[in-house]
């Protein structure tokens, strides 16, 4: 072969490396198996208008409400938001072995349960379904998701109780269980959450009893109990000692003294209104920015300091006996 063809040859080789480096032939390809089973997903779903990018003759990595990882390819998320999608849940979901990321929320013709095939997923860290439509229980097999960090089921049509084993799982630290038809008391295991920063909203439920005694020693970031028919002595879920910067606990039929509870100075908002609550405000409450103790029971003299004063008479109306600014003096 002489010189010149040699070279080339070399050439077009280097310049077959720099295209192929530039624009790798299945770099971005996601892996068959995965894309058989969006396919299914995508039927099961009945081939909606939402899912159009979904063709069968493309990289189905780049399709839409979806993301691939950058090294291996795999799907390793799924996000369905404010879709007109008509079903269950599709089972097929379960068959996405590397899924970490399962978010569908306000699909506007959803219904029925959470499917058992979840349980497969052992990679998912976050679990949220919210205005979905859901029904049923709350499937005590969710337990099984130990790499899970974030769930939240809201503004469903869930019913039951609350599941011990959700505080099996390892590092979960958000639960969001609000807005739903959940009856029952609050599970004293969910005190073993163990996440690094603790969130349990289960507001708007009809969930009833005392609170657990457990929750005197869980220092909750975020504490929403709000619309309940929950009773007894609510002022465990202070203390002096806690970073909790937020409580909800209104709504309810708590009944406690107040002037006994301790306070700790990261907490921002707290709203107890529409309980039985008695005693006297604490000066200690005085570093809270947002406040409302209307209609309750209770007495004495709001103490002068700190943002007490700050605040409109409907915080603090229809109580037994307060006085001081913002509402009438004490006589």
């Amino acid at each position: 072969m002489s010189p010149a063809r040699r070279l080339l040859l070399l050439l077009l080789l280097l310049l077959l490396l720099a295209l192929s480096l530039l624009h790798p032939a299945s770099a971005t390809d996601c892996h068959p198996e995965d894309k058989e089973v969006l396919l299914r997903i995508k039927s099961a779903l009945h081939n909606p208008y939402h899912l159009a990018s979904w063709d069968p003759d493309t990289d189905c990595c780049s399709w839409y409400c979806l993301k691939c990882d950058e090294v291996t390819h795999r799907v390793i998320s799924i996000f369905f938001l404010q879709a007109d999608l008509t079903g269950q849940i599709p089972s097929a979901i379960g068959d996405l072995p590397y899924l970490q990321y399962l978010n569908l929320r306000r699909v506007s013709n959803f219904s029925g349960p959470i499917p058992n095939s979840l349980t497969k997923l052992k990679y998912l860290k976050f679990l949220r379904i919210n205005w979905v439509n859901l029904t049923g229980p709350i499937p005590s097999f969710l337990g099984q998701l130990k790499n899970l960090t974030y769930l939240n089921l809201s503004f469903n049509k869930l019913t039951g109780g609350i599941p011990d084993s959700l505080s099996t799982i390892p590092a979960l630290g958000y639960v969001s269980l609000n807005r739903n038809q959940l009856t029952g008391k609050i599970p004293a295991s969910l005190a073993n959450l163990k996440g690094n920063d603790l969130y349990l909203i289960l507001s708007h439920n009809s969930l009833s009893g005392e609170l657990p005694a457990t929750f005197a020693g869980v220092d909750f970031v975020k504490l929403d109990l709000s619309r309940n028919k929950l009773q007894g002595d609510a002022s465990l879920v202070f203390g002096r000692n806690k970073s909790t910067y937020y409580i909800d606990i209104s709504r309810n039929q708590f009944k406690f003294d107040l002037s006994k509870a301790k306070f700790n100075k990261s907490l921002t908002y707290l709203y107890m209104n529409h309980n039985k609550i008695y005693g006297s405000i604490p000066k200690a409450m005085e570093s809270v920015h947002f406040l409302n103790v209307s209609y309750n029971r209770q007495c004495g003299e709001i103490p002068v300091g700190g943002r007490l004063q700050s605040f409109d008479d409907t915080v603090y109306f229809h109580n037994r006996c307060l006085c001081g600014a913002p509402l009438d003096s004490c006589k």
